[in-house]
């Protein structure tokens, strides 16, 4: 994979994730998306509250799904915030944020070709990914699918390591001693495995329907009745990785 490449590949895989959905799965996906928007083009979080870490998947959902966007309103939004007042992390995904911006502002965002993004936006990107690291103490599923998906090549000892955190059921374990798999840490290491074209040990699909909720929305694990925007993308990335391996069977989310 190249060095390059992450932010162009992150938006294809899930767009390719949108793209496997029936067409019922992606009008509930959609309406979904809808509730959880406000009239600023923000996103909510699960207090109900415009968030900007929420509306940077919000927007990157808006570009996979086809959605139309109000670009004087995301400027707007992104004017109102001042980003001298921001964490590193939110500082990132402000950064990021502008990107996507600009993105879903061309004429024609969703073919992506005449969009470049710039070594800021990919710098800020991969700092995205390394907090996945960080949060993951130096190990664990996230940390290790974080590192594999930074790397130009995949290194056989970590990529062992993420293997077998994948439990029969095809999720994927966030740590040994958790109790139960969840949706985050299966997206982000199947993802992080599309990107070298190695297959997962387990099929996750069933996983993934297990997850998928009436509403429309994804859940983070079996414990959860609803989802939310982050775990919406969660839900089109691990699809889209699945279809990129070719490990997608045809009936996707129904």
């Amino acid at each position: 994979m190249s060095r390059t490449s992450l932010s162009r590949k992150l938006l294809q895989v899930l767009r390719l994730g949108a793209e496997s959905l029936n067409d019922e799965a992606r009008r509930r996906v959609c309406l979904y998306m809808e509730s959880q928007r406000t009239a600023d083009e923000a996103f909510i979080n699960r207090g109900g509250r415009p968030d900007l870490y929420y509306t940077m998947f919000g927007w990157m959902l808006c570009y996979a799904l086809d959605m139309a966007s109000a670009g004087k309103k995301r400027k707007a939004y992104l004017d109102s915030i001042d980003a001298t007042r921001l964490d590193d992390l939110h500082h990132t995904i402000y950064v990021l944020c502008q990107a996507l911006h600009r993105l879903l502002s061309l004429p024609h965002p969703f073919a992506l070709l005449p969009f470049s993004f710039t070594a800021h936006t990919e710098k800020a990107l991969r700092q995205f990914f390394e907090t996945y690291q960080r949060h993951g103490s130096g190990g664990g599923t996230n940390a290790w699918a974080a590192r594999l998906a930074v790397s130009a090549s995949p290194d056989s000892k970590l990529t062992e390591k993420l293997l077998a955190m994948q439990h029969p059921s095809g999720g994927f374990m966030a740590h040994e001693n958790t109790a139960m798999p969840d949706l985050l840490s299966t997206a982000v290491a199947l993802f992080a495995l599309s990107l070298h074209n190695i297959r997962a040990r387990y099929d996750a699909l069933p996983f993934l329907e297990a997850h998928w909720q009436p509403d429309g929305s994804f859940a983070a694990t079996l414990l959860d009745e609803h989802g939310d925007t982050e775990y919406q993308f969660y839900g089109l990335l691990a699809i889209g990785s699945l279809q990129l391996t070719g490990s997608l069977c045809d009936n996707t989310p129904q």
